[in-house]
């Protein structure tokens, strides 16, 4: 997949040069935290467990640099993924805190009101009920969820949509790239979710125009939701929401905000 290519070009010299602290997979999320306080997380994808050892490989990344978790980028394993996107978001760290704040704007930006159509794929309760509360019709398949029918799903998508919201854990499937070759020209797409890397350049060749990630704060509060097996609202909840919206003029900070990176 060519985003995993420009994700690693863009971030492989700091990869190089930090170490990473700690790694924790959890039952919901991975949680990756380097040496200067940068944390990154991702959902922690398994496909099936087979056996009590999921993470096959012998080595201990903490003390190392991040190089080799970048690399797992181009891993057939898709725990290894799961990994690497959450790496990607730490290393990013500090591009990631140089985006405004998500201020509950999505639904306007996207232009949604009575009778627009939006596609969704994942299921954001959530962003559903603002939906919903909008009188918008709403297109959902949820593979997880047992939601939908793709068939169904992608014969609307190609035909009738005014919007596109794509969950992040895609990145890690790998399967981005396939389910926007089906957007038409000019439909707005979002990539939402804790795992989204706030990384425009990397999806520069698809047609994401906005993305919404999360940037953690209160680092060892977000460990241990990951280490007992919570979910998103907990990670939320020691985190906060990132936005960028390629139509905006003012989804940058301040220069001296840039390396806000926390305790």
């Amino acid at each position: 997949m060519r985003t995993y290519q420009n994700m690693y070009d863009l971030l492989q010299q700091r990869a190089r040069s930090i170490r990473v602290e700690q790694l924790a997979i959890g039952l919901g999320y991975t949680g990756v935290l380097l040496e200067d306080g940068s944390m990154g997380v991702a959902f922690t994808w398994i496909d099936e467990k087979q056996s009590c050892t999921l993470m096959k490989d012998p080595v201990n990344y903490e003390g190392k640099t991040a190089l080799p978790l970048l690399e797992k980028l181009f891993s057939e394993d898709i725990l290894d993924r799961s990994v690497a996107i959450a790496a990607v978001n730490a290393l990013n760290y500090p591009q990631a805190a140089s985006f405004e704040n998500d201020r509950d704007s999505l639904l306007d930006d996207l232009g949604i009101g009575g009778g627009s159509k939006v596609s969704m794929i994942g299921y954001f309760g959530p962003v559903v009920k603002k939906i919903e509360d909008r009188s918008a019709r709403l297109n959902v398949y949820d593979m997880g969820k047992k939601i939908g029918s793709e068939e169904e799903f992608f014969a609307n998508l190609e035909h009738d949509t005014d919007a596109v919201i794509l969950t992040s854990t895609s990145v890690i499937h790998g399967s981005t790239e396939r389910i926007l070759a089906h957007v038409p020209w000019g439909v707005p797409c979002v990539l939402l979710g804790p795992t989204t890397p706030m990384m425009p350049e990397a999806f520069s060749h698809l047609p994401i125009t906005i993305l919404g990630g999360t940037l953690p704060q209160r680092n060892q509060e977000v460990l241990r939701a990951i280490r007992h097996g919570k979910g998103t609202h907990d990670i939320q909840r020691a985190s906060k929401k990132v936005y960028w919206n390629k139509d905006s003029r003012a989804t940058a900070r301040a220069p001296e905000q840039l390396n806000a990176i926390p305790e």
